[in-house]
């Protein structure tokens, strides 16, 4: 009986070791799992890495962490949680304003702009998302704006670019506005991917609301392809001029001299921005959609 006791015991203790021992394989083995890559990234920082000029993430800084956008000021600026991490929160009187750009912002001939927005209607004017200034004109070289017009469940949004030729192309031939029957439908209350490039060499422009091509007339995406002040022709790649500074959340004539006070509709943004990212290129369709699928996973 004894003898039968101990070898159960043995059993036993043999049979202990053996778990323990292939547990340990199992955790040496299978830890960690990684992420599954979104259209063969990993990161979002993976994205066209070599085009990615300026990024603003606000996480708690309003840094430019390419470092093409600097010597930044921040008037009433705070954050709240945002896609990742924390994001930059605007009201009626905050803005960032830069004092130096760098020549690969100053010098785009193509660009995607892309950021996540959170905010609600308004009325009185016209909100800035940001702008790049220019010296002597009104309207700058490039901006987003959004409109304080129209039903509460859609949204008018304009962006503009420069090109200077000579004679000098109208301003208003120079920015494109999502109205009528093209605004922006459900895009308050919640957060929202929104990206739009212009491909200088084909002169087209492109809106991606997340992650998906926005389906435009081609008097809208192919606005630019016809450029009265050179016989017809495309209005070709940017051309910004007289770039003095960078405006996140404001006009340029939030900034002081050269430019006079803003107007009474040039409205401060008062939502919520995170994720602000310019590019030196067009960024295809596949590129956009793995872009915002990474930032809304955090990566």
């Amino acid at each position: 009986m004894k003898k039968n006791k101990s070898i159960l015991l043995l059993s036993l203790a043999l049979a202990s070791q053996i778990f323990v021992s292939c547990e340990d394989s199992i955790d040496k083995t299978n830890s960690p799992i990684p992420y599954e890559s979104i259209g063969g990234y990993e990161n979002s920082d993976d994205i066209a890495p070599t085009h990615l000029v300026s990024k603003f993430s606000f996480d708690g800084t309003i840094e430019d962490s390419k470092g093409a956008i600097t010597g930044g000021t921040g008037t009433n600026v705070s954050y709240e949680t945002g896609v990742k991490g924390t994001a930059y929160k605007g009201s009626t009187t905050s803005f960032i304003a830069y004092n130096n750009v760098a020549n690969s912002v100053v010098n785009l001939k193509n660009i995607t702009v892309s950021m996540w927005i959170k905010t609600d209607p308004h009325t009185g004017g016209a909100q800035s998302l940001y702008m790049l200034p220019k010296k002597t004109d009104f309207w700058g070289n490039i901006f987003t704006l959004i409109e304080g017009t129209g039903p509460a469940t859609t949204m008018l949004m304009k962006n503009h670019i420069q090109r200077d030729v000579t004679p000098s192309i109208p301003w208003s031939g120079q920015f494109i506005e999502h109205g009528g029957a093209n605004v922006l439908a459900n895009m308050f209350g919640a957060w929202k991917h929104v990206v739009w490039s212009y491909n200088g060499t084909s002169s087209t422009y492109s809106l991606y609301i997340d992650g998906q091509k926005v389906v435009l007339p081609t008097s809208i995406s192919k606005r630019y392809a016809s450029d009265p002040a050179t016989g017809g022709g495309p209005f070709g790649e940017l051309a910004s001029s007289e770039v003095s500074k960078f405006i996140i959340g404001g006009y340029q004539q939030h900034l002081g001299a050269p430019w006079g006070n803003p107007d009474g509709w040039m409205l401060n943004y008062t939502g919520l921005m995170d994720e602000f990212r310019i590019y030196d290129s067009a960024l295809t369709d596949p590129e956009v959609t793995a872009l915002y699928k990474l930032e809304k996973d955090k990566r």
